[in-house]
């Protein structure tokens, strides 16, 4: 039995072949249009339609700034409220599982059809994938005391947030009709993908939004800042709501710029990403306090996280990297350069992302892990070190996306093989809720105790700890 024609919730959908083995149906609505009205309000359903859709083409990217990754959607636009669903053609007893996608970009970028991210390859080998989108930026977490007051709520910021929400519902309800198994949905992430999707289970309004979660560099879980500090940041951009919600979305975008600025960071609280609003989110610590739901999880990191932002980030020579060791580690800044040693400027670039990698991913997911081990959770950790095809430098944030989803090219034998592990470990826990299958090196279980982690490399290793002395003098002295 093939699926070409689907009936969904609101209607029918037509899918098409994306690869020998996958259909795809893409540009599917999980909620109304966010726009006029809806600009700044929780979604809403989606309208039913007759007929049959055409779900050859994806929907429009969210709103973001241009030109940052290469996708395949038609526009940027406010109407982005889309999910895409790559489908086995094989039909399969009791449904294949499910696997849903959320990309990173810093609760800035993102979006369901990147090139890069493209699932067609990782479906074939066995799971329906889904990827969507979301409001992000000013249009997905813009706080203002004028929208908290038309709230039944009391509250404004953290759109996005339930966007992520209302797609991982319509999934839950829809995805049998693809043969998908809605009672094994595991959610895999990236960096500010993986943080939205973590930040469902802390949520008192969302009740077990996915089964499993593999969270890919989820990066820092800072305090959360509070609505009215949200507010205040978004006071400049106007005084009425009607006079917001009347700005072109694009022109909403550039400004941006006139709120007040923001340091770069990824561990202190910022405006324009997750806030706590006293509805949705109602603790201020909800990650880092192990106030969560805790589900069976794969939490994992690469080895240089730090490279990837060490260049934007301004520290360039010996006095702006103690500069920043200062602002960091303050009294104990001596011992902290002992720790992470610098003897001239060509230094700096490789121990800055040293300390801005752990700092901002490796103690956190560190303190993650060991929340989700306390939760009662089966839990796996994993460091991802393979240099893929002819990169010589330790991999960076996000290198590890397009090995996974198998869209790079193999450049040498070695890129075959490991794509092809990557997949079969994520796939087997999406089966199974367990990484380990026949032909593959034994990924073992972590517990708060052993600190044991796969090491993601040719060959496969195990290991202990990872980073443990840096991360344990990090624990003492750091500070936001």
């Amino acid at each position: 039995m093939e699926m070409s024609v689907v009936t969904t919730g609101q209607g029918r959908v037509r899918g098409h072949a994306v690869h020998p083995e996958v259909r795809g149906f893409f540009g599917i609505p999980y909620a109304a249009a966010p726009v006029g009205r809806l600009r700044w309000r929780p979604p809403e359903p989606p309208a039913a339609w007759a007929g049959i859709r055409e779900a050859d083409r994806f929907g429009p990217d969210p709103i973001q700034p241009a030109g940052l990754r290469v996708s395949r959607a038609p526009a940027r636009s406010e109407d982005c409220l889309y999910l895409n669903i790559w489908a086995p053609r094989q039909w399969r007893a009791g449904g294949w599982p499910v696997m849903v996608w959320s990309c990173g970009g810093a609760f800035t970028t993102g979006g369901g059809a990147f090139v890069e991210e493209d699932p067609a390859r990782l479906a074939a080998k066995g799971a329906v994938v889904v990827s969507f989108n979301i409001r992000l930026n000013i249009l997905g977490f813009f706080a203002h005391a004028a929208l908290s007051a038309e709230s039944p709520h009391g509250a404004s910021g953290n759109y996005g947030l339930m966007d992520q929400a209302a797609a991982l519902r319509w999934v839950r309800e829809n995805i049998a009709a693809f043969n998908g198994d809605s009672g094994r949905i595991t959610f895999f992430g990236e960096f500010a993908g993986a943080t939205c999707g973590l930040l469902l289970l802390a949520s008192p309004l969302v009740k077990r939004p996915y089964d499993r979660a593999i969270l890919m560099s989820p990066g820092s879980f800072s305090t959360l800042l509070q609505l009215e500090e949200a507010e205040r940041h978004g006071a400049a951009l106007g005084a009425t709501v009607e006079a917001m919600r009347a700005i072109p979305a694009e022109q909403l975008l550039a400004k941006i710029t006139s709120l007040p600025p923001v340091r770069p960071s990824l561990w202190l609280a910022r405006p324009l990403r997750p806030i706590m609003d006293g509805w949705f989110l109602t603790t201020q610590e909800p990650l880092s306090a192990g106030n969560f739901d805790a589900v069976p999880a794969i939490i994992g990191t690469n080895e240089d996280e730090g490279r990837f932002f060490a260049p934007r980030m301004g520290v360039r020579t010996v006095e702006d990297y103690k500069g920043f060791v200062r602002s960091i580690f303050g009294p104990a800044t001596g011992a902290a350069l002992a720790h992470y040693p610098v003897s001239g400027d060509g230094d700096v670039p490789a121990m800055f992302a040293a300390i801005f990698a752990d700092r901002g991913f490796n103690l956190p997911i560190d303190g993650l892990a060991r929340a989700f081990a306390r939760g009662g959770a089966d839990l796996y950790r994993y460091v991802y070190t393979y240099r893929q095809g002819d990169r010589n430098q330790p991999p960076t944030h996000a290198e590890e996306i397009g090995v996974l989803m198998d869209t790079l090219p193999h450049v040498r034998p070695g890129d075959a093989v490991m794509a092809d592990m990557m997949a079969r470990y994520w796939l087997s826990f999406a089966e199974k809720g367990n990484p380990n299958g026949s032909g593959q090196a034994t990924w073992p279980g972590y517990t708060e105790g052993d600190g044991l982690y796969l090491r993601l490399d040719l060959p496969v290793t195990t290991g202990k700890d990872w980073r443990a002395p840096h991360l344990d003098f990090m624990a003492a002295h750091s500070s936001d």
